[in-house]
């Protein structure tokens, strides 16, 4: 990647109409998140005068969260974007602790990197479900990160490779691809029997809750991914454009869009990165 390349203005602070993000008050993606939860460790901080440099070199050794992902993930027509970003920050994270590089990904293409690699894909549905039983009308952050760390999260029924899970959900009830299974709502109580045994293989166990920007911009440059919403929609910030000032992130649309500064200070009170998830004996390495 060259985050050092000017950004088309017209990709940068994107308003789309509602797509599933509520409202969080401050506090309660930390409440949430429970023993999981950590506050921002002190020697993950870069200082700003350092961030080229930072950058510099992750451009150099693909060591940007957008790095550890190999697929993009499509909701439309759905409300479920709360879910979309946390299966990004939960497959970057996943993939980072296990030393996995697999992307950046491309929009409808399957990456032959991603069945050696032994990549793992997660049901945007399989935690939707439960945060939002109505099926419209969205989600907060709170919600999600409650039940994916209480429960834990079900494997897509699309995998780069067969991993024999024992469980597995339709990945969205949006439009999906060709790395993401769709299909009709599954509600809660037609899960697949047994189903809590392999979403519990799936959880998150290490979240880091930023509380300032600047934060967020160390944790992306550390090369993992950072969940926020604000302005009606949930996006995983992906890597840092230096020449831009601006966090590039894998929109749940098939595109990679960008949020300025201002956004990540609105997007504060729902930020989360997600560091460390169990990993199945099926795709340990």
């Amino acid at each position: 990647m060259n985050t050092f390349s000017p950004i088309d203005p017209k990709l940068i602070d994107v308003v789309t109409p509602f797509d599933g993000y509520l409202p969080d008050e401050a506090g309660a993606v930390w409440e949430a998140c429970g023993d999981a939860a950590r506050t921002f460790p002190q020697a993950l901080w870069i200082e700003p005068k350092d961030w080229a440099d930072k950058a510099r070199d992750n451009d150099k050794h693909n060591n940007w969260g957008i790095n550890y992902l190999d697929r993009f993930t499509n909701q439309n027509p759905t409300h479920e974007c709360t879910t979309h970003a946390l299966r990004a920050v939960g497959e970057g994270a996943a993939n980072k602790q296990q030393g996995i590089k697999v992307g950046p990904p491309v929009a409808g293409r399957r990456l032959p990197i991603s069945a050696t690699a032994r990549s793992i894909w997660y049901s945007c549905l399989s935690v939707y479900a439960e945060a939002n039983p109505r099926q419209r009308g969205g989600a907060s952050t709170r919600g999600v990160m409650d039940i994916a760390v209480r429960r834990g999260m079900l494997p897509d029924r699309i995998q780069p490779r067969e991993y024999n899970f024992r469980h597995t959900l339709t990945g969205t009830a949006g439009r999906g691809g060709i790395n993401q299974s769709s299909g009709a709502w599954v509600p809660l109580s037609q899960f697949p029997a047994g189903w809590q045994t392999t979403a519990m293989q799936h959880r998150p166990v290490e979240v880091i809750i930023p509380t300032r920007w600047e934060q967020t911009v160390c944790l992306l440059l550390h090369g993992w991914l950072v969940g926020h919403g604000r302005e009606g929609h949930a996006v995983p910030l992906a890597f840092w454009n230096q020449a831009s000032q601006v966090a590039g992130y894998v929109d749940s649309y098939d595109v990679i869009r960008y949020d300025s500064i201002s956004r990540l200070r609105a997007g504060l009170v729902s930020a989360y990165c997600i560091t460390s998830m169990t990993i199945p004996p099926e795709i340990a390495i």
